[in-house]
């Protein structure tokens, strides 16, 4: 047999009559495998330590991933470096004498290792500077994802098909960036819609912040907005700008695809037309063109001609069509609003939101502050006294209330809550006083329609001194003086 221990003990041997010279130390070749070793070791043990600080230990101390994946690779890799020059030291290796190997890996950092440290410097930065964090949805030249590791010479972006992109930190610190988290929880979306020159651009504007405010995904506020972006060869081209919150721009897709669903379905229920380009051609010298026939056809309908009269759309009657309603015809139906013309009515649309109430639901109740006037657009809503323990009235499917809270700031006199699942068309006063403040005519407008109700208005100024809501000064002035003196001191103009 094969005396091992003793072919050990003159590899050993081999091995340590093998020496050369490292600055003033003489170092075998034995020596050298045993540092070798060590650094395995302590490489092993560092990884091990940078895994538990991540997870464990500095979870409860650092919340940002990218700061903390910093913080445990300098200390576990510090620590290894540190136990590294220990055990030299301990072995007898005089350390000083690698001073030159620093000046030699200077140098090839210098000529070959350009791009590492580059990668390095950058991912520093980027995790210092926490302008990309994980989790943030990027894009970055064609490349869209969100953000799934950060470290030192590269990130990972996640793209929405399931795969992974390995970036160079260079290259993200280099190039134009897009980060839709940065500094902010919302994000534009914008969708371009065209429309049949017939078409009634306020039922048009009515139709898609409908549709918008039908998407869950999409914020109450910021606000839909509805831009008109010009006349077009056979159309008129809208925008529809909507805002989602910044995590939902994976599936920003989906949400856009269900709204323009939900756009198609709501125009084409509207008799809205969505047109198709249309070319027109004239000959000059018809009768000496051989390829077309010369004896005119009378009661001759191509197909084309057919479907275009068939797809012939009409502006039906806003109240009866497909059952559904017209803000722009109901806001025509409230008194002081009637007399304004379709720009102002369709600003009225814009700056309103859609509420939606359950069974039982209270909107508001007696003496609350008026600060909103409402359209039923489906369902229905009591109105009642709580003092009286009296239903007042049950407004239905088309019915408006609160127009005078709104435009007044008068208290509420009556509660007001849900029969069944009910929507509502609203105007709040924060957005009522923008408008009047942007459109002062549209205020003077008001004021005009308010001051022919001024029986009305008389009613409503006795309950508000019987409330003791009412200043002395009030009291005084004629009732046309008083309106605009509340509208002044609820806008301050």
């Amino acid at each position: 047999m094969f005396n091992l221990q003793g072919i050990f003990n003159n590899l050993i041997s081999i091995l340590d009559s093998i020496t050369f010279s490292i600055g003033k130390n003489e170092v075998t070749l034995t020596y050298l495998f045993q540092v070798i070793a060590y650094l395995i070791i302590i490489a092993i043990l560092a990884n091990y330590l940078n895994k538990i600080l991540r997870r464990r230990l500095l979870k409860r101390l650092i919340s940002e991933h990218g700061i903390r994946y910093v913080s445990a690779s300098l200390i576990s890799y510090g620590m290894g470096a540190f136990c590294f020059i220990i055990i030299l030291q301990t072995t007898g290796f005089n350390v000083s004498a690698l001073a030159f190997l620093g000046g030699g890996v200077g140098i090839g950092i210098g000529l070959g290792l350009q791009g590492m440290t580059k990668n390095l410097v950058s991912g520093l930065s980027l995790l210092l500077e926490r302008k990309i964090k994980i989790g943030n949805f990027v894009k970055f030249n064609d490349i869209e994802g969100y953000v799934t590791e950060i470290s030192t010479r590269s990130a990972t972006i996640k793209l929405e098909d399931g795969s992974s992109v390995i970036v160079p930190n260079r290259n993200l610190m280099e190039n134009p960036l897009t980060n839709y988290h940065y500094k902010t929880d919302n994000v534009r979306l914008n969708l371009l819609i065209r429309v049949d020159y017939k078409s009634d651009l306020v039922l048009v504007t009515e139709t898609l912040l409908i549709s918008a405010y039908s998407e869950s995904y999409v914020l109450k506020l910021p606000p839909p907005k509805v831009i008109f972006k010009g006349l077009g060869d056979s159309c008129l081209e809208f925008e529809l700008w909507f805002w989602i919150e910044s995590d939902n721009m994976g599936i920003r897709f989906e949400i856009m695809s269900s709204l323009y669903f939900a756009v198609e379905y709501n125009l084409r229920q509207r008799n809205i037309r969505i047109p198709l380009a249309q070319r027109e051609l004239w000959f000059k010298h018809y009768e000496t063109m051989n390829f077309l026939p010369t004896q005119k056809v009378e009661n001759h309908i191509t197909l084309a001609t057919h479907q275009a009269l068939t797809n012939h759309y009409t502006q039906p009657d806003p109240l009866t069509s497909s059952g559904l309603f017209s803000i722009k015809e109901l806001l025509n139906k409230v008194e002081y609003f009637k007399t304004l013309d379709d720009l102002h009515i369709r600003k009225l649309i814009e700056i309103g939101t859609l509420k939606e109430l359950k069974h039982n639901e209270i909107l508001f109740r007696e003496n609350d502050p008026g600060d909103a006037f409402y359209i039923i657009l489906s369902g229905s809503v009591e109105i009642y006294t709580e003092t009286l323990n009296k239903t007042l009235a049950i407004l239905e499917k088309g019915d408006f209330f609160g127009e005078l809270a709104l435009m007044l700031g008068i208290p509420r006199t009556a509660s007001v809550k849900a029969q069944r699942e009910t929507i509502l068309f609203s105007i709040n006063n924060q957005q009522f006083d923008i408008l009047l403040k942007n459109h002062p005519a549209l205020c003077d407008r008001i004021v005009e329609e308010l001051g022919k109700n001024q029986e009305e208005l008389n009613r409503r100024r006795e309950e508000l001194k019987e409330k003791g809501l009412l200043k002395a000064e009030e009291e005084e002035s004629n009732i046309i003086d008083w309106v605009r003196h509340r509208l002044q001191s609820i806008l301050t103009l």
